[in-house]
């Protein structure tokens, strides 16, 4: 365990609405920072920040990587160059930045934003993914040089509003200062709202796009095409959705390359970045023999894609679901039920260690086939995908004999 996780496994796991605090940390800071894109979205935030960071890594920048949540370690959220930031290192930027972690009373999100600007000053460039929304997440109290928005659905209504209009508004106000914005595929609305935040977008299905989609267990393999630019990619991701999002990543790369430093954009850097992308939790195969697939997909929009995917490799599983309270239960339910029940599988339900999580019991309420398995290695003995939080694929690695299969 790190000593910030030490540090607040005491104190009150909460958001706390507004920007003055972590404004007020930052304020203190001695050093400069680099140019920054901060990612913005409901689904796709983690694979397409992932993405961008590959291909600048590829183009020899020096690059910043900071994620939420993480699977099994609190090091997982810091990359320099897509590695892991040591313990180590975590501990010693840590101890520097806790009197104003202490003096502002950070919470947790704020003090691991305000520990990857410490740790990532002397980069050459960062990609930030916001936390919740956009609108007071702390990755957004600095000012960035480009802003994307990936793929907007409903998720967090308490918060974040119940419309997608209220929702897009939350996550568009990263667009500050009117700097341009790369958008992903998303409905008429997101985009008509955008030209409120700047005059310059770059829309998917417009000004960039992906065609010849093809999913196999090799990856996700397609074409990419702008303006002045086509070529053929593979990444080792999954599903329609995962093309969409390394084409967004691409199309943010170059705007960076160009823009910020001044450098031509190379195809086949572009393709070695995205070739060499891992993303653990995201329709990852972690065993072939029986079949073993996890991933982190928690709201309905994510769920769909994820089955939309099994489908389209014509996998039959099992699946073992589990989630939050402030989810979408009854839909996601919905839509794993559809699958299971047209493929002629089981659907089974298991409770997290968590104080947001719906017990098994509730969660069985809403389906009519869905049986309880306490134990999960019960159900690992059969082809089988694991569905749902961020922390039942970390409950699951107890169960498996190398955990090294969720690190990056």
């Amino acid at each position: 365990m790190t000593d910030f996780e030490t540090y607040f496994a005491s104190k009150e796991f909460v958001w706390k609405i507004g920007l003055d605090r972590i404004k007020g940390a930052l304020s203190t800071l001695s050093f400069s920072l680099p140019p920054s894109v901060i990612v913005a979205g409901t689904n796709g935030k983690g694979s397409t920040s992932t993405c961008i960071a590959s291909i600048l890594k590829e183009h020899g920048k020096k690059v910043g990587l900071f994620t939420s949540p993480h699977i099994l370690r609190f090091n997982e959220r810091f990359r320099l160059d897509l590695r892991q930031v040591d313990t180590e290192t975590l501990n010693r930027a840590f101890r520097e930045i806790l009197p104003v972690v202490e003096k502002f009373s950070l919470t947790y999100f704020e003090a691991a934003f305000l520990l990857a600007v410490f740790l990532f000053k002397d980069c050459d460039f960062v990609v930030y993914e916001v936390g919740l929304g956009g609108r007071l997440d702390a990755t957004n109290a600095i000012s960035h040089d480009l802003a994307v928005i990936t793929h907007i659905d409903f998720d967090h209504k308490d918060y974040l509003g119940d419309t997608i209009e209220k929702i897009a508004v939350e996550k568009l106000h990263v667009v500050k200062d009117r700097i341009p914005v790369v958008i992903s595929d998303n409905p008429p609305v997101v985009f008509r709202l955008a030209e409120k935040f700047t005059d310059r977008i770059i829309a998917y299905g417009r000004d960039f796009s992906t065609l010849d989609v093809n999913v196999s267990l090799s990856g996700t393999e397609a074409f990419y095409r702008d303006e002045d630019t086509a070529f053929r990619f593979l990444v080792p991701l999954y599903g329609f959705h995962q093309a969409v999002n390394s084409a967004t990543a691409v199309s943010a790369a170059k705007i960076i390359l160009k823009e910020v430093f001044g450098e031509e954009f190379s195809v086949s850097k572009a393709v070695k970045g995205l070739s060499s992308v891992k993303l653990p939790g995201r329709f990852q195969i972690v065993r072939e023999k029986p079949l073993l697939i996890v991933d982190v997909a928690h709201n309905p929009d994510a769920v769909k894609k994820f089955v939309e995917t099994l489908k389209l490799l014509e996998l039959k599983v099992d699946v073992l679901y589990s989630g939050l309270r402030d989810k979408d239960v009854k839909r996601v339910m919905s839509i794993l039920e559809g699958y299971t029940k047209s493929r002629g599988r089981q659907l089974f339900v298991t409770e997290i260690d968590n104080e947001r999580a719906l017990s098994a019991e509730d969660i069985r309420k809403f389906s009519g086939s869905a049986a309880i398995v306490k134990d999960i290695s019960t159900v690992l003995d059969r082809p089988i995908a694991v569905v749902g939080s961020f922390y039942l694929i970390g409950k699951l690695s107890n169960y498996l004999s190398d955990d090294s299969l969720f690190l990056f």
